[in-house]
């Protein structure tokens, strides 16, 4: 093939994944904008108490590592959101940075920290580009349900890792693994999230209901190849897909980290579908926590 042509056949692949990306930024803002007020309570399976206790036990163990550190440990909760690891974090003395690309997710997280005498410093932005612009290093780096929000999240996780300081911690949890079964994996989260719109959300159920359909007589979008009736379609970009967490892990380990657990559990958005999900480990959730090589911290 013709060099020029190589050349143009490359330019114009990465000028349609940066048009990919910056349309799974902007689904992500509008789709946390209409979502954010009612975020809390039509998502509570991400704050059950067993998961709560489960997140404390981690940032638990890494405290434990870290409290030889001769200073307070700053860390970086990517995607923060409404403040579910900040607050955590916050509550052990650490100095936390929160990004997040919702200005209405980070309004909730500062009214609830400044009512627990907490000042995290808040960043409205996308992960993709913080990162890119970042010339800090943290102690620790977090992500919590946030890697299959986004468009790349390999290149996320290698920049992040880059920006764990010796003897640092990169922890990602609550991302849905690669099913196994794709097919079962779909028919079970349509259930699972049925049941979770009933009982949390019943104001869309019908609505819900309505964009199923209309997806039914849409032609795939272009650029992701799935049909795109709202925010949402494209705003969880790997939520069905899942993200591949043996890749994260390669690509920890290339980048000097110790992997100090790895776990894949049972997903489900109710009790019911946890418990059916239980026995059937149609759609997993993973939890990462590994430390970069020791040196002087």
């Amino acid at each position: 093939m013709n060099p020029n042509r190589i050349t143009e056949v490359r330019s114009g692949s990465i000028r349609s994944q940066c048009a990919a990306e910056a349309k799974v930024i902007a689904a992500n803002v509008d789709f946390y904008r209409q979502i954010a007020a009612k975020y809390e309570s039509s998502q509570r399976h991400i704050f059950d108490p067993l998961l709560q206790r489960s997140i404390e036990e981690d940032l638990q163990g890494i405290s434990s590592y870290l409290a030889s550190i001769a200073r307070t440990p700053h860390c970086l909760d990517c995607g923060g959101g409404t403040g579910n690891l900040t607050l955590k974090m916050c509550d052990r003395g650490w100095r936390v940075t929160v990004v997040d690309v919702s200005e209405e997710m980070l309004s909730s997280l500062k009214a609830k920290a400044l009512a627990r005498g907490f000042s995290p410093k808040l960043v409205a932005a996308p992960i993709e580009r913080f990162l890119a612009q970042a010339n800090e290093t943290y102690d620790v780096v977090a992500f919590s349900g946030v890697l299959h929000h986004l468009y790349s999240y390999t290149s996320v996780v290698e920049r992040a890792a880059s920006l764990v300081r010796p003897g640092g911690f990169f922890y990602s949890n609550l991302d849905p693994v690669v099913p196994r079964r794709m097919r079962w994996a779909r028919y079970f989260d349509s259930i699972d999230i049925a049941l979770a719109k009933l009982s949390f959300d019943p104001a869309d159920v019908l609505p819900g209901i309505g964009r199923r359909i209309r997806k039914l007589f849409l032609r795939p979008d272009g650029l992701f190849n799935r049909p795109v009736v709202s925010p949402g379609d494209i705003a969880e970009y790997h939520a069905q897909s899942g993200v591949d967490d043996v890749q994260i892990i390669r690509q920890l380990l290339r980048a000097g980290f110790l992997i100090l657990e790895h776990l894949r559990y049972p997903s489900g958005r109710t009790p019911a579908g946890r418990f059916v999900n239980k026995r059937l480990r149609a759609l997993e959730l993973f939890k990462i926590i590994a430390q970069r090589d020791h040196g002087e911290i």
